[in-house]
């Protein structure tokens, strides 16, 4: 493990040696020229939107009413999360091309994923402190607030949702990031990516009988099986399935046989996800949640061969660029706003036009609020991270070790 552990590090060194050619031979095979997949955006937006919608109907107590034609996708609007696991996992074997072409790619891959993420988190965790105090007259210890700006609450039986409303997946997601480049330079086609989704889902079944011989309580028990990591590595996966499946056919995505090939996909995604909901499909994995990890496999493999206008455009391609805000600040917004829907529900007189409602002005505040918290605090946190790696890493160390094979 040790000499695993260090050729993760030593590619840096091996990297800084490579070539000019060599860089840009690399990055015009791994990499289309346009650089930037709308498609992408377009998800990350839609499942922003979509857990938005799920907390919305799920957070009051006792839960907002929906109509009977949208009851099932609304309750399963959780599965947002999962479609960001996917699209993160494809966006990273995507763009990591982009980090091997700069000296001491690692090193510019974990600085570029810490600042990206850290400082909206950081400015999240000091807010809910002061909301839990003011609203909740409640405290947090001090294990706890290091633990979430660590990003280690995910690897602690009794903390792995965090404190930060809805932040667990921020603490699964740090983690996946943390293990990424030992994942990407050992995965160099599909049967690998495969490979990694049988492994995965057999080290969490391996995860979970060790559990029962440890002295864990059931609520810590119960924690861990939901929220663990090794849960969701089998999802992560899944996006490096589809980065192999697309991989060298991102420019000519749009030809004719390829955009029939992605209605096809989109369709047969939408089937899969009819079939989860209505409970048709068989436990061969040993939680239906996989099954989950397909379904947005197929929508984002068919959304790349079929990016339909009135799907992929410039709204929701502006809601995946703020969906990291919009994820973490929407929980506020719900709770705040859930007198709100109480008269909007007493007041108007259909359940559909009353959710509808709902829906519009939470989506309206919390976009607004995302737009504030995007321009003052994601931007300025990628571009620091972009002049940390330039100031003090660019430069490639004199000497380094080479990459083992």
């Amino acid at each position: 493990m040790s000499k695993q552990l260090a050729t993760i590090g030593a590619f840096d060194g091996a990297t800084a040696r490579t070539s000019h050619i060599g860089n840009q031979e690399l990055m015009k095979n791994a990499i289309p020229s346009k650089g930037r997949l709308h498609f992408l955006d377009t998800l990350r937006g839609l499942a922003a939107v979509y857990v938005v919608l799920y907390h919305m109907v799920v957070m009051p107590h006792p839960g907002l009413d929906t109509p009977v034609w949208a009851s099932k996708f609304a309750h399963t609007g959780g599965t947002g999360v999962t479609l960001f696991f996917v699209v993160s996992a494809f966006s990273l074997f995507y763009t990591m091309p982009f980090r091997l072409a700069k000296p001491r790619p690692v090193l510019s891959f974990y600085l570029h994923r810490f600042f990206r993420i850290a400082p909206l988190f950081y400015v999240i965790i000091i807010a809910t402190i002061i909301r839990d105090h003011w609203v909740f007259q409640a405290t947090h210890p001090l294990s706890e607030k290091l633990a979430s700006f660590l990003f280690i609450f995910n690897l602690l039986p009794e903390g792995q949702q965090g404190f930060v409303w809805a932040s667990w997946t921020i603490g699964v997601e740090m983690l996946f990031y943390a293990i990424f480049p030992f994942i990407y330079f050992r995965t160099k086609s599909i049967y690998a990516a495969v490979s990694w989704v049988i492994g995965f889902l057999l080290l969490w079944q391996l995860v979970q009988t060790g559990l029962e011989y440890l002295p864990l309580t059931a609520e810590q028990h119960t924690a861990i099986v939901q929220w663990s990591v090794f849960k969701h590595l089998p999802i992560f996966a899944c996006g490096a399935v589809a980065y192999f499946v697309l991989k060298g056919h991102f420019e000519d995505a749009r030809e004719s046989a390829r955009r029939e090939l992605g209605y096809m996909l989109l369709l047969a995604g939408a089937f899969v996800y009819m079939a989860l909901l209505n409970d048709w499909l068989p436990n061969l994995l040993g939680n239906n949640y996989y099954w989950q990890g397909l379904v947005y496999l197929l929508l984002l493999i068919g959304l790349c061969y079929a990016p339909i206008k009135s799907i992929v455009n410039r709204v929701t391609m502006h809601l995946g660029q703020i969906s990291y805000s919009v994820y973490l600040i929407h929980p506020t917004v719900v709770y705040l706003m859930i007198p709100v829907y109480r008269r909007i529900y007493l007041h108007v007189p259909t359940t559909t036009l009353a959710m509808l409602t709902c829906f519009a002005i939470t989506l309206a505040i919390v976009i607004a609020l995302a737009e504030i918290t995007y321009r003052w605090v994601e931007e300025p946190g990628i571009k620091l991270g972009s002049y940390v790696y330039r100031r003090w890493f660019a430069t490639p160390a004199a000497t380094e070790p080479v990459l083992a094979k």
